[in-house]
């Protein structure tokens, strides 16, 4: 589980194989942008995801 920040505020997400996702409650695929995204990163980190919307930057905050 990661606790993150971004333009939308604090999330956690919970990364998980892709047959267990659930996006709206914070369950989210290791094989997913996002999901790829947070793996192997560390406390501290931002990263930019490219989604749907656009482009969004998270910082992690803590890993759970």
């Amino acid at each position: 589980t990661v606790k993150t920040s971004s333009k939308n505020g604090t999330r956690e997400f919970t990364i998980v194989g892709s047959s267990e996702s659930n996006p709206a409650n914070g369950f989210i695929s290791n094989e997913s942008p996002l999901g790829l995204a947070f793996l192997g990163r560390k406390q501290g980190d931002e990263i930019e995801v490219q989604t749907p919307a656009g482009k969004i930057s998270y910082k992690i905050l803590e890993i759970l």
